[in-house]
């Protein structure tokens, strides 16, 4: 089938955008067979003309420098319209080439050859070019021979292609799920686990703690009148201090223990393999940095403070549950002591009715 100009340009567009040729393709192989293809019908210059939209490009030369190759845009635009391996045995004779500036100067071409390069449906998409300095004629059988070279490399080309950006292409729907899995497991604002996630995981934590005899702690704290700062300063401010608390509690814990928001501005902790006494020092610590933190309000820059509560599951817990409602106790007495403090499990294990913010 012959092809005008114009639909050979639409469809090698297509072809080289299916493939994502001109967009950095490996083509180091496709460079070896270009150096093989030299030595086997012995020229000197080999190189892949791909033609996009009137403007040439080439991959995988061997025995021409980048400045040369861009004076071949005549001949490769003139081959691109072949159908078959074709050859000019000497241009000085033709025509349409004898004062072409890469005839009469460098790369002082006299032989041309060519091949189309075509997609695995057929399609054109550009040309294996041999050039010499002087005159050649291959005959059919070299002919063919280049054909098949350019057969190898055409399917090189559009393999490694496509195969480097399936890679790609499957790396970022990896990244994508790890972002899904992201929403799916954080609190969108604060990014810290939400209730769901930080419930399941801490449920293999207690298991993990219980199956090997290794100590576990849970922490429940909140920020001490945080109605007042959204009332006064608003919502807006009132995130920000959400958002900043869990940026300071988490530059203040280790990559493996646990931080969730249950709700509003409460939170909870779990420590894998630490005791009762380790989990206070660090509540202590995480008390005191908060403090130190400082929020634009409405007459001028504010500070917040927490209260805590720490529990220790038992024996008797099979979940998290009965860690985290006792350490809540906990918390709730913390409240009602004068906030801004941290309180362990009650000895009496009941929980009281949450009134104090």
């Amino acid at each position: 089938m012959n092809y005008t100009l114009p639909q050979f340009e639409q469809q090698k567009s297509e072809v080289l955008q299916r493939y994502r040729i001109l967009n950095g393709a490996e083509v180091h192989f496709a460079g070896q067979i270009a150096q093989t293809a030299a030595l086997a019908l012995g020229v000197p210059i080999v190189l892949a003309s791909l033609n996009e939209r009137y403007r040439n490009w080439y991959r995988s030369e061997y025995g021409v420098n980048p400045r040369d190759a861009e004076r071949l845009d005549a001949f490769c635009t003139h081959a691109n319209l072949s159908q078959t391996a074709f050859e000019i045995p000497d241009v000085r004779q033709d025509e349409h080439f004898a004062g072409d500036p890469a005839v009469s100067g460098s790369p002082g071409i006299v032989f041309f050859a060519g091949a189309p390069l075509r997609d695995p449906e057929g399609k054109r998409f550009g040309t294996l070019c041999l050039i010499s300095d002087r005159p050649h004629e291959f005959g059919e059988a070299r002919l063919q021979m280049l054909q098949s070279f350019a057969g190898i490399m055409s399917q090189d080309i559009c393999v490694r292609s496509a195969a480097r950006y399936a890679v790609r292409d499957l790396i970022e729907a990896e990244h994508d799920k790890c972002d899904l899995f992201d929403l799916a497991m954080t609190d969108p604002l604060t990014k810290a686990l939400n209730r769901r996630a930080f419930y399941r995981l801490s449920e293999r934590e207690v298991l993990r703690s219980s199956r090997h005899g290794k100590p576990l702690t849970a922490i429940m704290f909140d920020i001490d009148h945080f109605k007042q700062v959204n009332d006064v300063h608003g919502h807006a401010i009132g995130d920000e201090v959400l958002t900043q608390l869990v940026s300071c509690v988490t530059r203040n814990i280790r990559d493996e223990d646990l931080l969730g928001r249950l709700g509003g501005e409460e939170f909870a902790l779990v420590l894998p393999e630490t005791d009762l006494s380790n989990a206070v020092v660090l509540a202590n610590r995480l008390r005191e940095a908060v403090r130190d933190l400082s929020f634009p309000g409405k007459d001028g820059r504010f500070r917040i403070s927490i209260s805590a509560g720490i529990s220790e599951p038992t024996f008797r817990d099979l979940d998290i549950m009965g860690a985290l409602e006792r350490a809540d106790a906990a918390l709730y007495r913390a409240k009602q002591n004068g906030r801004n403090r941290v309180e362990i499990t009650p000895l009496l294990s009941e929980v009281p009715t949450r009134a104090v913010a």
